[in-house]
């Protein structure tokens, strides 16, 4: 499964918090300015400064109050953003002239830390104009007093074009830039692809393997793996956690190929000599992946290891409550009900409603109460990977079960 788009809105997201967090500095330093200016450290005229001042901090507080506070992060509100900040450098070189003259290209700049270089283009196709109409408006007001700048001339040939020019060196240098970071974020998004589909495709051939070992040709581990999907959805766990949960959850019994088969397939009930031989499933498990290379493979140790554990601490090392990872929670309600409603060697498949009615009655036994509540939202999700997955019994397993 491809997630590279979440790592992309993933980065744009730190991008929005980084840009909020600038901006906030830059109110910081728009109330320095004011205080220095009050003290006569600056010998700005008040009226233009104050009233820039006044604009600056409620233009700069926009980014944290739609990123951060009303987590409006869409690509409309980030060109919203730069074209308020472009328009605001403008008003304050207007207003201030050369005091903020590094403002003419603070938006693009700040473009730099999205990671496409589009939100560059569009900063210096907007701040280009911007810097025109700034300078003349400088002009009619005149903030600057001395030559050249005084006339219309001077103003176009020393104050609009030279810093034309320097505006496109470092619009251009910022293209470079952000073109780099964005060929960089899709290189890493493309390794990120590569290395959970290798671990995938592992994970997938490891499970095959386990299905072979059983007596019954069974669609176990692709059940225990979509209910394990549709409880951590439930619980919260974005798309992506939830299915690199799903899919780590299909090695849950991995370590049983360390078990003798015929301790696995005994058509009755285990010895406590046997029992204890095939709770070592869990140590082996979790011996063979934890040091694995990959995400997955850790998650997978632990489903491995913890998945026989109980909420209220029977299971088979003891742990309870939230000692217990909550994906292996989650893994081991979904493994007790496959168990419950498939055909085994020693028993019956139990209807569905047999199976539901079981595992509500384990809620804070067994099972974790709110995984248990999951699992009753889901029940019909439940019933539908049942049907979507059903299990062909061998012969011999069909006749023992009638027999039985």
């Amino acid at each position: 499964m491809d997630f590279s788009k979440q790592i992309l809105k993933e980065y744009k997201n730190n991008a929005d918090k980084r840009l909020a967090f600038i901006c906030r500095m830059l109110i910081g330093l728009m109330v320095l300015v004011v205080v220095l200016n009050l003290t006569g450290v600056f010998k700005i005229a008040p009226i233009p400064l104050y009233l820039a001042a006044a604009i600056s901090i409620i233009d700069f507080f926009l980014p944290t109050l739609f990123c951060d506070i009303l987590k409006l992060r869409s690509e409309r509100i980030r060109y919203v953003i730069l074209t308020v900040i472009v328009l605001q450098s403008g008003l304050q070189y207007a207003a201030l002239s050369y005091h903020t003259i590094i403002m003419l290209v603070f938006p693009v700049v700040i473009a730099c830390l999205y990671n496409e270089k589009r939100y560059v283009i569009f900063t210096m196709i907007i701040s280009l104009p911007t810097l025109v109409i700034s300078h003349l408006v400088a002009f009619q007001l005149k903030i600057v007093p001395d030559e050249p700048l005084i006339t219309l001339k001077g103003t176009v040939l020393y104050g609009i074009l030279p810093r034309t020019i320097e505006f496109f060196a470092i619009a251009i240098v910022c293209i470079f830039i952000s073109d780099r970071i964005e060929r960089l974020i899709q290189t890493l998004a493309s390794k990120n692809r590569e290395l959970y589909e290798d671990q995938e495709n592992l994970i997938l051939s490891l499970s095959q393997i386990i299905e072979n070992k059983s007596e019954y040709t069974g669609q176990h581990v692709r059940r225990v793996a979509k209910y394990t999907e549709l409880l951590c959805h439930s619980l919260g766990y974005s798309d992506e956690d939830s299915w690199k949960i799903s899919l780590a959850s299909m090695l849950h019994d991995v370590g049983k190929v360390m078990i003798p088969e015929e301790i696995l397939e005994k058509p009755a009930k285990l010895t406590t000599e046997e029992f204890d031989i095939m709770k070592n499933h869990i140590q082996y498990g979790r011996k063979m992946l934890e040091k694995s290379p990959g995400e997955l493979f850790r998650i997978s140790a632990d489903i491995a290891h913890q998945h026989h554990e109980k909420w209220d601490g029977t299971g088979y090392m003891g742990l309870s409550g939230k000692d217990i990872k909550l994906y292996a929670r989650c893994v081991a309600l979904a493994d007790v009900f496959d168990a419950l409603v498939s055909i085994r060697p020693y028993k019956r498949a139990w209807t569905p409603q047999e199976a539901y009615d079981e595992i509500v009655s384990q809620r804070g036994k067994q099972f974790d109460p709110q995984v248990v509540d999951a699992f009753m939202q889901n029940y019909p999700g439940f019933l539908a990977i049942v049907e979507q997955y059903p299990d062909e019994p061998k012969q011999h397993i069909s006749e023992s079960i009638g027999k039985s």
